[in-house]
């Protein structure tokens, strides 16, 4: 195994060296973004902007006037502009990324979302700068059809866009990147443990998601109480904010389970609460190229989730965690189970799932395709 990661860890410092060696094309990219909510694709862009920028490139920030975003990104310090861009019949988010675009004398256009897609490409086709999708989810394909070129974030993603008639020419997989230095953990397990009411024993799953129907939550939910039958001193922790709050739990106080259950909403400390976790349970029904999936795996915590969407591209069933069927409830308590049950193998799976992850997520084979479909559409 040392072998191993030594030779993984020498391919990774070679592409490193040869990517920041490179002479490349310094860009000024103007990044369009519509968020109504902080979630993974927003905390991608800020990380992305601070890499490339520190390559040399230029990347000012849209975004939509009102997102609740905003506050992060210039937290982060990025150059951040506010628009009224958002909504998909609001004709003047044309003239305002417009407006963007030349007061910034942009080469390219990249949006995020697919509301900032939409008039991207309306810019493009009227005759602005070119513009570049990057589409982190499952949406239709007519937000995107005017744009000059597509990023996947999954392979499922791609294959969706092209059953929807898109050519598999104008698309690029782009998976997530994210690296160790970029989620480390500032606080003490045992610290986040006793703020949640838990010590060093307790078996505890975390979910960290958006809470609506897709991300599987009352899937989850219904698996409880068959975990807690065979772990009666398990918690659960569920970090994220959504439309399904009151109705997870009325579920648990209903089943009688609601103690063992703890709502934190959105946690800006997510790293911190995640590395205190056992197990990490997502049962998406269609997950793209969930962050959360990357950021357990490179804190050594096994997964839960579907076989179903990008989930298998991010996960290696049985190796670095457990996939169940989508919406079975059954099977998604008994993998949970099966990893609380056994620390050894939950162990191993989260080192392999470390390991995976800092050789498919790096920054250097993002950035170097990133840069490579920028020169090709301005090409």
């Amino acid at each position: 195994m040392a072998t191993v990661t030594s030779a993984s860890q020498a391919r990774r410092a070679q592409m490193a060296a040869a990517i920041a060696s490179r002479v490349v094309n310094c860009r000024r990219v103007l990044q369009v973004i519509t968020p109504s909510h902080m979630s993974g694709a927003e905390m991608q862009l800020v990380r992305l902007t601070r890499r490339m920028r520190a390559r040399g490139h230029e990347l000012p920030v849209l975004v939509k006037h009102d997102s609740p975003a905003i506050e992060h990104m210039l937290e982060k310090g990025l150059s951040v502009e506010r628009g009224r861009i958002g909504g998909k019949v609001n004709f003047m988010a044309i003239s305002r990324i417009a407006r963007a675009a030349r007061q910034h004398r942009v080469d390219l256009v990249q949006s995020t979302l697919s509301t900032a897609s939409w008039w991207a490409g309306w810019l493009e086709a009227c005759g602005g700068p070119k513009s570049i999708g990057h589409v982190q989810g499952f949406t239709s394909a007519r937000w995107h059809r005017r744009q000059s070129h597509l990023l996947a974030v999954s392979g499922a993603v791609r294959d969706d866009l092209v059953a929807q008639g898109i050519s598999p020419d104008k698309i690029t997989v782009l998976m997530n990147a994210l690296e160790a230095d970029e989620y480390r953990p500032q606080r003490d397990p045992l610290a986040v443990r006793a703020e949640f009411g838990a010590d060093a024993r307790t078996p505890v799953v975390g979910t960290f998601a958006h809470l609506s129907v897709k991300k599987g939550y009352r899937e989850l939910f219904a698996a409880m109480p068959q975990v807690l039958a065979q772990v009666p001193n398990a918690q659960f922790w569920i970090m994220g904010q959504g439309p399904l709050r009151d109705e997870l739990e009325q579920t648990a106080r209903a089943g009688g389970y609601l103690k063992q259950v703890r709502f934190a909403g959105f946690r800006r400390d997510a790293c911190d609460v995640m590395n205190a976790i056992d197990v990490m349970a997502l049962p998406s029904h269609r997950e793209p190229c969930a962050l959360a999936y990357i950021e357990a795996a490179l804190l050594a915590k096994p997964i839960v989730a579907c076989r179903a969407g990008g989930a298998p591209e991010s996960i290696a069933d049985g190796e670095t965690g457990i996939l169940t069927p989508v919406g079975d409830s059954r099977a998604i308590g008994e993998a949970i189970i099966g990893l609380l049950g056994n620390r050894d193998l939950a162990r191993s799976m989260g080192q392999a799932g470390h390991e995976r992850a800092r050789e498919v997520f790096s920054w250097s084979r993002f950035i170097a395709t990133l840069e490579g479909v920028w020169e090709r559409v301005l090409s």
